[in-house]
């Protein structure tokens, strides 16, 4: 079957794509190898789908900022905003993040397909890309699962990276262009839950506590960040827990050792004046009824614990040295990190196609003419608050408008 543009991945990126070219008239073939499109969109931001960002920096990037701000000078942020209004989505904002205004994510793939039902438009679910290869004539042909073969003198490539595998990204894509010659970086699991070896965690599964986190790689600190901290049976989640797990991955691969510090109460500047002005207040009070009002109960009883202090010891009681311990625990109660929960639970995926094989104007490939690159396929990733999706679909509107200008 022969179209003049084929895009392989059914997800963000690619519905995007689709949505900005079907108006144009050209024959589009969008395969999926799920039996529905969007699967992923719907899942994103706990079924919210956080679109956006107020602050899309750059800089957020980290390695692959310079790439996201050529990207982002070419389509900028305001463009991707104005396309979702143009296709009737309302968005609003909660702490700078982007939300449909319904809050729900089958908001933005409704519009999303609504742009894709076109008669020029053909929807090929269910169906696996098992070979891309480079016409010897100009173009390209896609070999299908099923045995069809598809031609098309333009493809996009936005199967996505390895995250989440049961929402059809499982590296697929990155596979299939390195084995026409492209390279790919080193993948790992991102915004993800963090596995880690102490023996309160199991006393610790289900609390939840506000909490600023230090990440230390080779004994050094690497990263920083806050928020609200859930122990579980295996380690630890949440956003803050996300925000740093890529950056883990990458120095366990490198066996480097890793440790979570944690300040377990981060608002106190001196932790150790402010205990021992507890202690004053209220000499009478049990060491574990001094927590009170301050920790989950069974936080207070997991740091007694590391602190090898008696829970019904009265606070007056308590020698220096267990005064310092407790503080000392309270303000870096430490966890060593040993592994994440793998791909299968990661949101993202770090590593992929090298950046510098794309053109970040267009999304084009750099070895190969008539070929897009898009999304978490690429090495490019950042974290929590909508800018992993704003990337995909900021790449897609750039391969869409550059395909445009060619013909």
């Amino acid at each position: 079957m022969h179209f003049d543009c084929i895009i392989l991945g059914g997800g963000a990126a690619g519905l995007t794509a689709c949505a900005a070219l079907a108006g144009s008239g050209l024959r589009i073939a969008l395969v999926e190898r799920l039996d529905r499109v969007g699967k992923k969109i719907m899942a994103s931001g706990n079924g919210r789908c956080n679109l956006s960002n107020e602050n899309m920096n750059p800089a957020f990037y980290g390695g692959a900022a310079s790439f996201v701000d050529t990207l982002y000078r070419q389509v900028p942020p305001g463009d991707v905003l104005g396309f979702f209004s143009g296709l009737g989505l309302m968005t609003c904002s909660e702490d700078g993040r982007i939300y449909p205004r319904t809050l729900m994510a089958s908001s933005v793939l409704d519009v999303l397909r609504a742009a894709c039902e076109s008669e020029n438009v053909t929807i090929l679910t269910g169906q696996e890309a098992v070979s891309l290869t480079p016409s010897r004539r100009g173009g390209w042909s896609v070999q299908l699962s099923s045995g069809e073969g598809l031609f098309a003198p333009t493809v996009l490539c936005a199967m996505g990276g390895s995250a989440s595998p049961h929402l059809g990204t499982d590296g697929a894509g990155i596979r299939l262009l390195e084995t026409l010659g492209h390279s790919a970086c080193r993948q790992f699991p991102a915004l993800v839950q963090l596995r880690c070896d102490h023996g309160a965690l199991r006393s610790l599964k289900g609390v939840r506590i506000q909490a600023a986190l230090t990440l230390e790689i080779g004994g050094k600190p690497a990263a920083r960040e806050t928020g609200e901290l859930l122990f579980t049976d295996y380690g630890v989640s949440g956003v803050c827990v996300f925000q740093l797990s890529g950056l883990a991955a990458q120095a366990l691969d490198a066996r480097k050792r890793v440790r979570l510090l944690v300040n377990l109460l981060p608002e106190i500047l001196n932790v150790s004046t402010w205990f021992r002005e507890r202690i004053t207040a209220r000499p009478d009070h049990s060491a574990l009824s001094i927590f009170t009002g301050v920790f989950p109960r069974l936080l207070s009883m997991a740091l007694l614990k590391q602190s090898g202090i008696s829970p019904e010891m009265q606070v007056s009681c308590l020698h220096e040295d267990q005064i310092r311990a407790i503080c000392d625990y309270i303000s870096a109660f430490a966890l060593p990190v040993i592994g994440t929960q793998g791909f299968k639970n990661a949101q993202v995926t770090r590593g992929g196609i090298a950046l510098a094989e794309v053109d970040p104007r267009t999304m084009a490939s750099r070895l190969f003419d008539g070929l897009y690159i898009l999304g978490e396929t690429l090495d490019a990733d950042g974290p929590c608050g909508g800018y992993n999706l704003h990337f995909a679909f900021a790449g897609a509107l750039a391969a869409a408008k550059d395909i445009l200008s060619r013909q």
